[in-house]
């Protein structure tokens, strides 16, 4: 029994362990970057569109709500940068050439870009869906973002298989119940703690970033933001970190009509039949289709 008992304080002191080390490396990863340019302020850069450590701003709104938030930062950015226009129906359109400065997602989404489209639309093609998955990648390589196996794999680990074996253990009276209630226990409380997708590291990364541009929140609440003097990175890494609230309040008009609200509409190839629908109908398909050149090649 006292060995059962060791072994089950084991698997519980192995969960604290773990959450520990979480946070250990995240402080020594936040510590490493002011070694590096402790002058530095994590505030968003000016040249090529990297915040303070070397995270682009579409990074930035990756971590803090996902895929769509960083699509909706990249197409602000070209949107400020004057690459983009806002269409009828919630769509969008580029204007230009590929920006040379932008960030990768920039320009795949510029590239993407092919007729009108709507603004979740395109950030299913295929080049943005590639420059997403290697924003992940760098994230989850600076310890900002949880593998997705990780995720997958760890906390189902953590929560089925000490219960298994401290169930096994009771029934043959190795080792009483409060005892494995307590090892079952403590594993949950290690599973729940690789639920998140950001890392301790990653959450601490938008807190200093939200503290560091609260200023550029106070102009805008304020009115005394110049906007139209605002560089696109700022504007971009301002959208990646408030979101919804902050397209509204810095570009309103272009945020609905664009769609970088509610995602805008999808542009699909759909034939319909005239005397089924009406000729209102086929009349308004017929000017959909002029405006969004499409094939069923």
């Amino acid at each position: 029994m006292a060995m059962a008992t060791a072994v089950v304080a084991t698997l519980a002191a192995s969960a604290v362990a773990v959450m520990v080390q979480g946070v250990v490396m995240g402080a020594e990863q936040d510590a490493r970057r002011g070694q590096a340019d402790p002058a530095t302020p994590y505030t968003a850069g000016m040249i090529g569109g990297e915040v303070s450590g070397g995270v682009l701003v579409t990074e930035v709104a990756y971590l803090a709500s996902g895929r769509w938030a960083a699509v909706r930062a990249g197409l602000v950015m070209l949107y400020a940068r004057g690459l983009l226009e806002a269409g009828r129906r919630g769509r969008i359109g580029r204007v230009g050439s590929s920006p040379r400065t932008g960030e990768p997602l920039e320009r795949a989404l510029f590239a993407s870009l092919l007729g009108w489209s709507g603004a979740r639309e395109v950030g299913q093609k295929p080049r943005v869906l590639v420059t997403q998955r290697e924003l992940r990648r760098g994230l989850e390589r600076r310890g900002l973002v949880r593998r997705w196996w990780v995720r997958a794999l760890v906390p189902p680990g953590l929560a089925v298989l000490p219960g298994v074996l401290v169930a096994r253990l009771v029934s043959l009276d190795v080792i009483v119940p409060q005892v494995g209630v307590l090892g079952v226990v403590a594993c949950a409380a290690g599973a729940v703690w690789f639920l998140p997708r950001r890392t301790v590291a990653g959450a601490r990364l938008l807190r200093r970033l939200r503290v560091d541009h609260a200023d550029l929140v106070a102009e805008i609440e304020s009115g005394r933001a110049r906007l139209g003097a605002w560089a696109p990175e700022r504007v971009g890494v301002v959208v990646a970190l408030y979101g919804d609230a902050a397209v509204v309040a810095i570009m309103p008009a272009v945020a609905r009509g664009a769609g970088l609200v509610d995602g805008g509409r999808w542009t699909r190839f759909i034939r319909h039949n005239s005397d089924r629908y009406g000729p209102w109908t086929a009349e308004a398909m017929s000017e959909i289709d002029r405006e969004n050149p499409t094939t069923p090649f």
